[in-house]
């Protein structure tokens, strides 16, 4: 009872025809509460230790110390480091638990094969699976009452509708949290117990591939993860734009509430990321040989023509994912191979996808080193000959410069000479004996001297 009355006794309209709760009820309603509470405590408690079970043996002891199990919020169960991760560590790998050959259509055979291999599981395995988020209830009326009529066939006992309800639970948790995996003969789909509490992030921490020459699913760190951090991956495109991820993210009934959708920065992201999206596009078509495709669609930003214009937007795109902090997908064109084996591994490399890009942007990467190379080249060339000329000016300077030095002292020596008695003849004798760099000299030892007898000494002393 609330509100001014809350403390009166009652009136005496009610008094009479109220009919007051016996305490002893009371108190068995309460005790029941919480016996169901603690019930549901201890049932919670099992099904978490249940999953951590199961996870270490997916996984192995090794990985399952890097991992802590822990419930979130409007989340689920979740997984986090449980001590610091470096980037590069191979966080774990992982077999399927469930896995078809042909892809998860939803038809009546494909629910009933999924059922199948789930009752195959063993008890815990089966119940940590079931234990996993799914995101649709519902299934295909025309496929219902072709699993009805398979039942009402088998047997007219069954409670028909449970044993078809268990069923499609099954196929919709195999349908929310299945992944493609690549193997020899096409494409399968597969459900993983560990990487199915991967929870989702536009700028991830983690980075999962498949890798079908083992028939493991792998998870790399793309950058440092410190103890006590969620481990993400993401569950769509990261270079599609904020509206795109969003759509694609209800198939599994929820929005992404990360910081590049919600955080202070979103608004800045989601420009980043719509640039990003063009800049994808633009490569897919110039990239796409399919005529058709070509003469039919056109995307709203095409590349430039030239390679360097190419490269730029490569490196566009490259910076927009580090401003994005998606290592996971690029980094710098300098560093995308080193990441391409941060995200795969050193002993696995894809064939498609990652694979055509690291191919493309190791191509324009060598072309732009052979281009920078060639422009040091004619840099250090044009250098060079400036170099060359300027010396070759100097050295034009320093000999003009000489020889008028030279051409002045051989006047002074020759008139010193003339005045000493000697021929025009045996003067220019003289000169022509007299080492050039030693005219400056002979011709200051000469010079303003008047004695006679002094200038024949020099003279003579040039002479022998």
């Amino acid at each position: 009872m609330e509100g001014e009355n809350a403390n009166q006794g009652p009136s005496a309209t009610h008094s009479s025809i109220e009919k007051t709760d016996d305490p002893a009820d009371s108190v068995a309603s309460i005790s029941e509460d919480f016996d169901r509470m603690a019930i549901s405590q201890a049932q919670k408690t099992q099904d978490k230790e249940i999953i951590r079970e199961q996870i270490a043996l997916a996984v192995g002891s090794e990985s399952a110390a890097l991992l802590e199990l822990r419930h979130i919020v409007d989340k689920g169960y979740g997984l986090f480091a449980a001590t610091d991760i470096k980037r590069g560590t191979c966080i774990f790998k992982e077999a399927p638990l469930v896995l078809i050959t042909h892809g998860a259509s939803g038809s009546a055979e494909t629910v009933f094969y999924v059922s199948q291999q789930v009752s195959k599981l063993c008890q815990n395995q089966r119940r940590a699976y079931r234990m996993l988020h799914k995101a649709i209830d519902s299934m295909n009326p025309a496929i219902s009452r072709i699993m009805q009529d398979t039942f009402a066939g088998v047997s007219s006992r069954m409670d028909i509708n449970n044993a078809i309800q268990s069923k499609i639970d099954d196929f919709a948790t195999f349908k929310t949290n299945a992944f493609q995996v690549r193997l020899d003969k096409g494409i399968g789909t597969a459900v993983f117990l560990a990487h199915s509490r991967l929870n989702h992030s536009c700028s991830p921490n983690g980075h999962q591939s498949y890798n079908e020459r083992e028939g493991l699913e792998m998870l790399h760190a793309t950058r440092d993860i410190i103890a006590g951090e969620e481990i993400t991956v993401t569950y769509t495109s990261l270079v599609r734009t904020w509206s795109q991820r969003a759509a694609e993210l209800r198939r599994w009934g929820f929005a992404c509430s990360c910081k590049s959708c919600k955080g202070a920065g979103a608004s800045a992201s989601k420009l980043r990321r719509e640039r990003m999206f063009d800049i994808d596009q633009a490569i897919a078509f110039d990239n796409c040989t399919d005529p058709m495709i070509r003469a039919t669609s056109r995307p709203r930003y095409t590349l430039p023509t030239l390679i360097t214009g190419k490269l730029a937007c490569v490196e566009e795109l490259a910076k927009l994912c580090e401003l994005e902090k998606l290592d996971e997908a690029f980094a710098f064109v300098e560093q995308v191979l080193q990441l391409h084996r941060i995200c795969y591994g050193n002993n696995y490399v894809p064939n498609s996808g990652a694979g055509v890009w690291i191919s493309k942007l190791k191509y324009l990467f060598e072309e732009k080193q052979k281009a920078a190379a060639l422009a040091q080249e004619r840099l250090l060339y044009q250098e060079r000959s400036k170099a060359e000329k300027a010396a070759h000016q100097e050295g034009k300077k320093a000999w003009a410069a000489d020889k008028k030095v030279n051409k002045k002292a051989k006047r002074a020596i020759k008139a010193a000479a003339e005045k000493a008695g000697l021929t025009k003849e045996d003067a220019e004798a003289l000169l022509a004996g007299i080492d050039t760099g030693k005219l400056a000299i002979v011709a200051e030892k000469l010079k303003g001297e008047d004695d006679i007898e002094k200038v024949k000494s020099i003279i003579v002393e040039l002479r022998s």
